[in-house]
């Protein structure tokens, strides 16, 4: 296949048509052109299943930022950007091994599921907490007064920092999350330089204080975790705090809002779960396929190789869409029903191989807990007459706003 297409790059401009309904164009995509150049980005969009599944297991295919072309003319210019570039680079999501197998067995230890586990009772107290000061209200709105304060409470308090400081977090992290679109801005670029320079000086004086008087916290453990002699340095430590604190309630925010939004605009599935409320392992997955919160990332060819006939040149950058392999008829019958008795165990909603998110426990029992019990305390609860727009980045989807009427 050539570096040739009739179709137009979805992502590069952003259409606000796209960013409220990406299904139809990614429909098209898998069956006209399935590995799509964009000569206007100079990257590959892939679309099926079996393709997004074969790259992210294989490690001819790299997560060298330092490496990408879309950057590196930035880099050369802007301070700034190549400051963010490289504290970026600590991060374990953008390792090659041996340096993200070190980094990921340090961190994995202080992130087990027996961490989870027990979180589970105070996971739920948090969400009574939250809904017992929102069931008397005549409305609110869905995101920003349950499914951003639930999952920022708890990574705030699994990292050990105050959760009076849950909002600052938000400005830093959207700053952070803005820069998440395959086409790089400079000026978002900056801000998120910022934000992540004001998280390494709240963070350093925590983590300081943890060396020297431990508590049952993240950041202890993680100052403390250590495997065949070496230890994270204070760099990486700071690097991956500042990667838990995002990646541990961005996500997650928008999981329970697009959990909460599909149940309620789909009154039989909503109906079955309420019925049988067992089936809400079953219905979050569901819902991380039907509408994955990540809907892209991102890999590097680190050599020439072929994918399906195509030929990938070593260096070129491959965007692959989440959100249309969970969607893909080769993988899942009807994929464009939602149907919460589905199997959907295989979904790529965290990714697959050994950047399989590390969090995918806790986000899982978060929204479960969190949308069991809304619609358990709150069994009327409805979406008022709105007009629901999706946030951006485009890589996180998610509503801006959901306003609901609890009775």
């Amino acid at each position: 296949m050539s570096k040739t297409s009739t179709l137009v790059d979805p992502l590069n401009p952003l259409t606000p048509e796209f960013l409220q309904d990406p299904y139809p164009t990614y429909r098209q995509l898998r069956e006209e052109a399935p590995i799509f150049w964009s000569d206007k980005s100079k990257y590959w969009l892939i679309t099926r299943y079996e393709d997004v599944h074969s790259i992210l297991k294989d490690m001819s295919y790299e997560k060298q930022l330092q490496r990408w072309k879309q950057v590196n003319p930035m880099v050369k210019m802007i301070p700034e950007v190549s400051k963010l570039m490289g504290t970026r680079a600590k991060w374990m999501l953008n390792m090659n091994p041996p340096d993200h197998t070190r980094l990921r067995g340090l961190v994995n230890r202080a992130f087990t599921p027996k961490m989870v586990n027990e979180m589970r009772p105070h996971i739920q107290e948090i969400a009574d907490y939250i809904i017992d000061r929102l069931q008397d209200k005549e409305e609110f709105d869905l995101v920003a007064d349950f499914a951003f304060p639930l999952p920022v409470v708890v990574i705030a308090e699994m990292l050990g920092v105050p959760r009076e400081d849950r909002e600052q977090f938000k400005l830093w992290s959207h700053a952070l999350t803005d820069t998440l679109e395959p086409e790089p801005n400079i000026e978002k670029m900056k801000q998120a330089n910022k934000a992540t320079e004001e998280l390494y000086e709240y963070l350093r004086p925590l983590v300081s204080e943890r060396r020297k008087n431990p508590k049952n916290d993240l950041i202890t453990a993680l100052a403390a975790a250590e495997e065949e002699g070496k230890k994270l340095t204070e760099d990486e430590l700071l690097a991956n705090c500042v990667l838990i604190l995002v990646a541990g309630h961005e996500t997650t925010v928008n999981l329970i809002g697009n959990a909460v939004r599909t149940l309620l605009q789909h009154q039989d599935q909503l109906d079955l779960l309420k019925a049988n409320p067992d089936l809400i392992g079953s219905a979050i997955g569901e819902v991380l396929r039907f509408e994955s919160p990540v809907q892209t990332t991102r890999r590097l060819a680190g050599e020439t190789l072929e994918l399906n006939g195509t030929k990938i040149n070593e260096g070129d950058m491959l965007v692959l869409l989440l959100g249309a392999a969970n969607r893909d008829p080769a993988q899942y019958e009807n994929p464009d029903t939602f149907d919460i008795q589905r199997d959907t165990k295989k979904h790529m909603a965290y990714g697959h191989g050994i950047h399989h998110c590390l969090g995918s426990s806790l986000a899982d029992a978060e929204a479960q807990i969190a949308v069991g019990t809304l619609f358990k305390r709150l069994p009327n609860l409805r979406l008022l007459d709105q007009k629901i727009e999706i946030r951006t980045p485009f890589a996180l989807r998610g509503a801006k706003k959901l306003m609901v009427a609890p009775k």
